[in-house]
């Protein structure tokens, strides 16, 4: 079950250590330290799932979710959203932008790849 993901994260070590975990399961990962660079990778390739932070710098998960929406092409994607906001108003406006699920950080490997298997069926 070879996937195309994206994964946007602004912390060096979460980052390599989703895209490590992803990595052994057979996925093909590309990586961004920031939204905007992010952005850049949604280019016409096939994605089938984006993992990406709330908070980052450049663009933040938000900004990044509704980008990725308004091209048709990805407009239907399943994106996950990693975060240790708690911001109310926050995560409102990020599930307007139709995510499909949130996942709060600190998490556990076992429950974060369950959460990504669901979004990939």
């Amino acid at each position: 079950m070879n996937k195309k993901i994206i994964v946007a994260e602004d912390f060096n070590v979460s980052r390599k250590i989703i895209v490590s975990v992803l990595t052994k399961l057979g996925h093909t990962v590309m990586e961004a330290s920031n939204g905007l660079e992010a952005v850049s990778l949604f280019d016409g390739r096939p994605v089938d799932l984006l993992i990406t932070d709330y908070n980052m710098p450049e663009m933040n998960g938000a900004e990044l979710i509704k980008t990725v929406r308004a091209h048709d092409k990805y407009a239907y994607i399943p994106i996950l959203l990693l975060t240790t906001e708690v911001n109310e108003q926050k995560i409102k406006t990020a599930l307007d932008e139709n995510i499909t699920a949130w996942i709060k950080k600190p998490f556990q490997t076992e429950d974060f790849l369950k959460i990504v298997n669901k979004a990939l069926r």
